[in-house]
């Protein structure tokens, strides 16, 4: 339970951006991959999409539908790249500070508070755990934003460098998008229903 509210509900870049409320998808995600992509960078994201995506019920429209994409994941080389990347109404300062570890980072759209619109992903190609990094930003952007070293292996873990979800992070990735988990709900009633939820999957239900 800690470790669901610390990764749902905090945010690694302080307080100020930390959510009272379950911030979640709803629809279809339309995905665009940009920049410097390779046929192995696109296998990559797709594996990981069929893997996340696979817990929350969500849908995926592939690339080329002619509608607007609503998650963009955009392949850079080097921190500068990182640093040109603009993403709506978010201060350049903040992205230059996403930027500076070289790795990967994610940003999101919410309208209202409770919904998340729009996601972006960069990637850094020359990044070593590449694999990882794909895999961790993609989730977080999915409601689940925060680092946590509560329970371990976890993508969540700056300790961990995991390229597949452990069991507890698909535990937080169905709880959050079980039908129960409402868009909105504010934080002291989202962790009594979570706590349901975990409770009940441990006395017999599946993850």
């Amino acid at each position: 339970m800690r470790h669901f509210d610390t990764v749902v509900f905090g945010s690694e870049l302080g307080d100020a951006y930390a959510s009272e409320v379950v911030a979640k998808w709803h629809g279809t995600i339309r995905l665009d991959l940009q920049g410097r992509v390779d046929p192995g960078l696109a296998e990559i994201v797709g594996k990981h999409f069929r893997a996340v995506l696979g817990l929350t019920g969500l849908k995926i429209e592939p690339r080329g539908s002619g509608k607007d994409y609503n998650f963009k994941i955009v392949f850079v080389r080097g921190v500068s790249e990182m640093r040109r990347f603009r993403f709506e109404n978010v201060d350049r300062r903040l992205i230059e500070t996403l930027a500076s570890d070289g790795g990967c980072y994610f940003l999101a759209l919410k309208q209202p508070p409770g919904r998340i619109v729009k996601a972006a992903v960069v990637v850094n190609v020359d990044h070593r755990y590449i694999d990882h990094c794909l895999l961790e930003e993609i989730t977080q952007s999915l409601g689940l934003p925060n680092d946590s070293d509560i329970v371990r292996p976890s993508i969540f873990s700056g300790g961990d460098r995991l390229s597949e979800l452990s069991r507890s992070d698909r535990i937080l990735v169905k709880t959050l998008y079980h039908s129960r988990m409402k868009p909105g709900l504010p934080r002291r009633e989202a962790l009594v229903v979570a706590r349901e939820i975990i409770s009940a999957a441990a006395g017999g239900g599946r993850y």
